[in-house]
């Protein structure tokens, strides 16, 4: 059995290395919440210290939980449970959570990273391990900001990713230019992701997609399910509801709705790694395609990801860039690379990173 002995939280802000533009609105600085949990083995009396984060955003434009709400979450009901909290395993432990606790989805997954992290370490185990994924590497994408040029698609080709995901605006983006630019890369999958900005009249835009792009994230509100289920029925490439999932709940609304064909799953915002493996193997038993979608995470929460796309069954490639990509200064010693469109799955003990000395004090 486990028990956590002692919990802590600091907030951090990582600097982007340019801004990234979505139709939500620009990110210059990253806010992440770091979590510490010392985890106490009662088998071998060893106490090893796991580290998570958690991905809300500073504001409620992506979801409704934001920084303030996930710190408050903790600080006020997670922190004060967790002192007579007793568990099996990591998802023993997230399910006395979910049970205690069905909101903060956010704030939930933080501190259950921190304890696949723990428990990996006390077992010896990597999270890839525990979860069941398979395979050494496992292929990624990169997501652009707007606006999009062709020096920069060609870039990304260059360095091999397999998916570009384009962020695009239903009421600002020139479609008949943007298409015209995929179809100069006629062998180069792509989606576009439209964050909610579509509407019942700007839609119509979408349909004469070129055939190389795989999917759409998000055309329309996160709580337009029916819309979602109409526009599926219409359009060729799939459809990949994001905002829309929060809790499992949300994935069977979904395919009780037939509301889209992928869905993007991001252990950050549905409660965990453990509801991600829950909506991946529900998704995969009613013939729908998951993915796994990025955060604009740390390198810590890229090696969950990591883990997450070596599950089987997974339908594109993941939102999981090259570390070097995004920040001006991570948080760990570890640093993820492209090697033929491929990113390796972390192999050491827990998430498989180092922190930096600096961070892991704090």
């Amino acid at each position: 059995m486990y028990h956590v002995k002692q919990m802590s939280t600091q907030p951090v802000s990582l600097t982007l290395k340019q801004p990234f533009q979505t139709a939500h609105g620009t990110t210059l600085v990253r806010p992440l919440t770091l979590v510490k949990l010392w985890i106490y083995d009662d088998q071998t009396e060893n106490t090893v210290v796991g580290f998570g984060e958690i991905q809300s955003f500073a504001d409620y434009r992506y979801a409704l939980e934001n920084q303030s709400t996930s710190q408050a979450i903790i600080a006020t009901v997670i922190q004060p449970m967790l002192r007579d909290l007793v568990f099996e395993s990591p998802k023993h432990f997230a399910t006395l959570l979910a049970a205690k606790v069905p909101y903060g989805a956010f704030a939930k997954a933080g501190v259950e990273m921190a304890v696949w992290d723990a428990v990996g370490k006390l077992t010896n185990q990597s999270l890839q391990q525990m979860i069941g994924g398979v395979g050494t590497n496992v292929p990624v994408g990169m997501a652009l900001g707007m606006p999009i040029t062709a020096t920069a698609i060609r870039t990304a080709i260059q360095a091999g990713y397999r998916r570009l995901k384009l962020k695009i605006d239903g009421q600002q983006t020139d479609f008949i230019a943007l298409f015209a630019l995929l179809q100069q890369f006629p062998e180069q999958m792509f989606s576009l992701d439209a964050n909610s900005s579509f509407d019942g009249h700007t839609v119509t835009k979408l349909e004469h997609v070129p055939d190389n792009v795989a999917f759409i994230e998000q055309p329309f509100e996160a709580h337009d399910f029916v819309a979602h289920a109409a526009l599926q029925k219409t359009l060729r490439p799939a459809l990949s509801l994001d905002e829309s999932i929060n809790h499992i709940a949300d994935i069977e609304t979904l395919i009780a709705l037939h509301a889209a064909d992928a869905v993007t799953i991001k252990q950050g915002k549905i409660g965990g790694i453990t509801a991600a493996i829950s909506a991946i193997n529900r998704l995969q038993a009613a013939g729908l395609k998951p993915w796994i979608g990025g955060m604009l995470s740390s390198n810590l929460g890229r090696g969950v990801d990591l883990a997450l796309a070596s599950l089987s069954g997974m339908s594109f490639p993941g939102d999981i860039s090259a570390s070097a990509r995004y920040f001006e200064s991570d948080l760990t010693t570890t640093d993820f690379t492209v090697v033929d469109g491929t990113m390796q799955v972390p192999t050491t003990p827990g998430i498989g990173v180092t922190l930096k000395s600096s961070v892991a004090m704090l």
